[in-house]
């Protein structure tokens, strides 16, 4: 029987023993709607906001997606944060705090540009359930590295786009090393994105990334629904 909801789940890794430290939740097909048509609709991330994050959250538990002490990163569009859906989900939560140990909040660079007292508002109260936050995306559009910091995020993911980039052959790195340098000195942690080969690995290794996801480190894995 053809399963209504699909998950997948991305690992992320260490970059300096490249052993997994957690993983990133992927939604490929809920309540019978299609990835594409989440994509081209993205107002049913908020109208689902609340299902989502009970499967989610489900699938956690039953320990289908993670080992314990590993990290779970879940995407969040700007609008089905803010959602009401969310916030009843938190609601009903509030006496299991300890249900979003470990768990990374993904939100994008892009989405920062929404109301910023609205947003940091949301997120003080995800952090006083324990949560943590990681900027999606980060460099694939023009940054502003204020907006950015002022969210005070525990982690940055480096667009897959800008990483290739900084890391072909006849590029100078040293940008993407400042940078990496600048994000320490605030606590923040690195993530670099579409990391597909050995070589790519050890480059941003040797400029001191924290972490690395791409095919290289492990392409994502359909998580089973039993």
């Amino acid at each position: 029987m053809e399963n209504n909801t699909v998950f997948a789940k991305m690992p992320i890794i260490s970059a300096v023993n490249e052993e997994v430290i957690g993983y990133e939740i992927l939604l490929r097909k809920f309540n019978s709607i299609s990835l594409d048509t989440f994509n081209h609709s993205p107002q049913l991330y908020t109208e689902f906001s609340f299902e989502i994050l009970c499967e989610i959250f489900r699938l956690d538990a039953n320990g289908l997606i993670r080992k314990t002490g590993q990290l779970l990163f879940i995407n969040f569009t700007v609008q089905q944060f803010l959602s009401s859906g969310t916030l009843n989900f938190l609601v009903q939560q509030s006496d299991q705090k300890s249900l979003f140990n470990n768990i990374v909040i993904e939100i994008t660079e892009q989405d920062l540009h929404h109301d910023s007292a609205q947003l940091a508002e949301r997120m003080l109260l995800f952090t006083r359930f324990n949560c943590q936050f990681a900027i999606d995306d980060f460099g694939a559009e023009s940054s502003n590295f204020k907006r950015v910091f002022d969210f005070k995020p525990q982690y940055i993911k480096l667009d897959g786009k800008m990483v290739k980039s900084f890391t072909e052959q006849s590029c100078d790195i040293s940008p993407l090393s400042q940078l990496v340098k600048m994000c320490h000195k605030l606590n923040t942690k690195i993530i670099a994105e579409g990391v597909e080969s050995s070589e790519i690995a050890i480059m941003l290794k040797n400029i001191n990334v924290d972490y690395l996801q791409g095919y290289y480190c492990g392409k994502p894995q359909l998580i089973s629904l039993d």
